[in-house]
């Protein structure tokens, strides 16, 4: 029994995943997102260590972290993982455990493996019953990926080499990255795994967007192995960006329901960066021009701001002009 519970648990903390909305997050991030979605500010005691860890080493910074999804969903972890509620109080957990105490007494569910993989399978089939088709967990930074990582010259140089390309170079240098990925332990040309969590990674894409700041995207396939013969899988999406001298981010995660889960993450995110394409609409066929003065100014700004050093600044603007 106690064997059961623990994997119970942990499948509810793994396994968590029409639009109609679109949802103000603390007038920080802007979403669309199906009715039934709801947010709330993600206070687990666990994540909030590594998140205050991560603000700590770098002056000023800020983050604000979210969980979005449908309001049964939210209201479960928010119980069970925020809150600290007794999860043996909890309607669907009552429900499986009765289900699987009836079945042990059978001698049906005496093997820990069978007993874990009919739990994680009572676990989608009430996901799908109570329309939790995916979840999303958002974060905004006060800062932007430069400044970030600031005093990391080697981070800063790559960033910079790529703010300098075009679309078809970071095509090319994305296939190259993907390629010293696939060179590390651990890694295939499209997995790379680390301890029992295995993600693909051959669909991932770096890119700029009309604005002209860069952004990290794909869909993924995530497999997490509980032991040796039983796996939890699910799709994963996520992007990384700028906008307004702030750094966003999106990792969603869909168990049930996924046939039209990418296309779901790229209409969630749009609002976000909606402005922008506003912005790039009334621009004029000096477009490029005006990019380029932008970059230079941003570029001038960080030098100014003391986030790069003079040759940090000279080697950045030279790439930029070339």
């Amino acid at each position: 029994m106690k064997f059961f519970l623990f994997i119970l648990i942990v499948s509810f903390t793994f396994l968590s995943s029409s639009f109609a909305k679109i949802l103000n997050i603390e007038n920080k991030i802007q979403i669309e997102v199906p009715s039934s979605h709801k947010f709330i500010r993600y206070d687990n005691a666990e994540i909030m260590e590594s998140i205050n860890e991560f603000k700590d080493s770098i002056d000023g910074m800020e983050v604000d972290f979210y969980l979005v999804g449908p309001s049964k969903y939210v209201n479960l972890e928010q119980a069970l993982f925020i809150d600290g509620e007794d999860p043996m109080e909890n309607e669907y957990i009552k429900s499986i455990i009765k289900k699987y105490e009836g079945m042990f007494e059978r001698k049906m569910l005496q093997d820990p493996l069978k007993a874990g993989k009919w739990v994680i399978s009572e676990i989608k089939k009430i996901m799908k019953k109570e329309k939790i088709d995916f979840i999303t967990y958002a974060f905004v930074i006060n800062k932007t990926l430069i400044e970030m990582f600031s005093g990391e010259d080697e981070i800063i140089d790559i960033l910079t080499d790529l703010q300098s390309m075009n679309n078809s170079e970071l095509i090319k240098q994305t296939k190259e990255i993907k390629k010293q990925i696939a060179s590390i332990e651990g890694a295939s040309k499209t997995k790379y795994a680390f301890g029992p969590t295995t993600i693909t990674y051959n669909k991932l894409k770096i890119d700029k967007n009309k604005n002209g700041n860069l952004f990290l995207k794909g869909p993924s396939k995530f497999f997490m192995a509980i032991n040796e013969t039983m796996t939890i899988d699910a799709l994963l999406n996520f992007y990384l960006g700028e906008h307004n001298n702030r750094t966003y981010g999106f990792i969603s995660v869909c168990y049930v329901d996924c046939s039209k889960f990418n296309s779901k993450f790229d209409k969630m995110i749009k609002p976000v960066f909606s402005k922008i394409e506003k912005n790039v609409k009334t621009k004029t066929t000096n477009s490029s021009n005006n990019d380029l003065v932008e970059q230079l100014e941003q570029l001038n700004s960080l030098y100014k701001s003391g986030v790069l050093t003079k040759e940090e600044f000279e080697k950045a603007k030279k790439k930029i002009l070339n």
